[in-house]
């Protein structure tokens, strides 16, 4: 992404307001379009950002926006229809890149994006897809945070939290024994972020991040959060839009989870589609019918009705009950803050992992692929070793690598190899690098042509 590229945001909700944000301190000029004058004053006094009040779909509006010298357009308010009609009016005007939101898979062709019908949306995020994916992600990897995946799979990156009785607490991170084929990359310890090194010492409740070959990153993950054997079980509670999306996902990947809908007709619906699940008609929260239907038993529960409240509480109760890990969908991120704290072992948040989508479509150039940590945490980035960069032909401990970034991980055909001081990254590479927020501009350059 080219420093000083002008963006148009359609939509100045959570999503919208971060997107907003994290290209005004690169130092990028944006305009934000939403019908909420008070929502944007809010945006206004915390990022430099042009503010419009108006439908985000009217050809004026964008207009006003100056929407012609737009590099891309990002559509991300609550209604489709909105996101779709702006992503249409602005391709029309000449926006080279539009991105739109889509939540109702009737706009959406399976494999395909958005359905032909509507020309002039580049590329589409679902934000109910993703929370299935990133729960099967989960699922796969026990005793973990969150989990994203690199380089076709080749490279997993998950966030643990230490646990109190782990045998790593007050230990020195090279007498650790960590397996080969996996590197710490960040600790976030009493809510700063740190690049830690082979001295540091980790204690119990730091939140680590490790990058890595995916079986020796699990293996370090079981490590580190002191997590046993999972029970190979789960229940879901809803089957809405996303509960149903989850239901599938852990379906395809060998559980068949027991699923609670209090709704009798969507509880119906449910069963027609999920081939090997029980789906059961019930709220949820009593705990002798949950006790009867072995949540106790249970080595995944997972709440995601409408309601963040409601998920909340279930997966409260859940983890009371002795569901050996819990999982909370929340829209609200300040409730992914303190849900942890309560005893729920992982919150979900659909518009975090929306504002994650929109992000690997924000990073141009050589980046591939990237991941928005949430805390504030940083990012992690996918970038391809470009001819005559900074970062090519020189060993990287001669590379003067940017302060609050590290470059963990080259990816070489199919070769994964740990980076090291005298790692020479060549042309064509694949690199994953961790990168602290205020590092990120830096290490896109470095990997540019100069």
């Amino acid at each position: 992404m080219l420093r000083g590229m002008y963006a148009v945001v359609v939509g100045a909700g959570e999503v919208g307001q971060y997107i907003a944000e994290m290209l005004g301190r690169e130092g990028h000029d944006v305009a934000v379009i939403d019908r909420d004058a008070e929502r944007l004053q809010q945006l206004a006094d915390e990022a430099d950002a042009l503010t419009i009040v108006g439908n985000g779909a009217s050809r004026r509006v964008l207009l006003e926006a100056n929407v012609t010298n737009a590099a891309i357009l990002m559509a991300v308010t609550d209604s489709d229809e909105v996101n779709m009609i702006a992503c249409m009016v602005a391709k029309r005007a000449g926006v080279p890149l539009t991105v739109a939101r889509i939540r109702n898979e009737d706009y959406v062709e399976p494999g395909k994006g958005v359905s032909s019908d509507f020309t002039g949306i580049d590329r589409v995020i679902q934000p109910e897809a993703a929370v299935a994916e990133q729960v099967g992600r989960l699922a796969d990897y026990p005793g973990t945070l969150e989990v994203e995946s690199f380089a076709n799979g080749q490279v997993s990156m998950v966030e643990v939290r230490v646990d109190r009785h782990s045998t790593v607490v007050g230990k020195r991170i090279m007498d650790m024994g960590l397996p080969r084929g996996v590197l710490i990359t960040g600790l976030l310890t009493r809510g700063e972020v740190a690049m830690p090194r082979g001295s540091t010492v980790l204690g119990q409740e730091d939140t680590v991040f490790i990058v890595g070959i995916p079986d020796p990153v699990k293996q370090t993950a079981a490590l580190l959060s002191g997590h046993r054997k999972e029970r190979h079980s789960a229940m879901v509670l809803g089957c809405g839009d996303i509960g149903l999306q989850i239901a599938l996902e852990l379906e395809n990947r060998g559980l068949r989870p027991k699923v609670l809908e209090k709704d009798h007709e969507r509880a119906m619906e449910a069963a027609a589609v999920l081939s090997h699940c029980l789906v059961l008609h019930d709220e949820g929260l009593s705990e002798s019918f949950l006790l009867s239907e072995g949540v106790d038993e249970v080595g995944l529960f997972v709440a995601a009705t409408g309601d963040d409240r409601l998920n909340m509480l279930a997966a409260l109760q859940a983890k009371r009950l002795g569901a050996q890990r819990t999982i909370a969908v929340v829209e609200t991120s300040d409730f992914t803050r303190v849900l942890q704290s309560m005893g729920v072992d992982v919150a979900v948040s659909p518009r975090q992992l929306t504002a994650s989508a929109v992000l690997r479509y924000v990073r141009k150039g050589e980046v591939v692929n990237a991941a928005l940590l949430d805390k504030s945490a940083g990012e992690v980035l996918e970038l391809r070793v470009s001819p005559n960069s900074a970062v090519s032909r020189s060993p990287l401990r001669e590379g003067r690598f940017p302060r609050g970034a590290v470059l963990a991980v080259l990816v070489r055909g199919e070769e994964v190899i740990m980076a090291r001081g005298d790692s020479v990254p060549r042309p064509g590479d694949l690199a994953i690098v961790f990168s602290a927020e205020e590092a990120v501009t830096e290490v896109e350059r470095m990997f540019r042509s100069r």
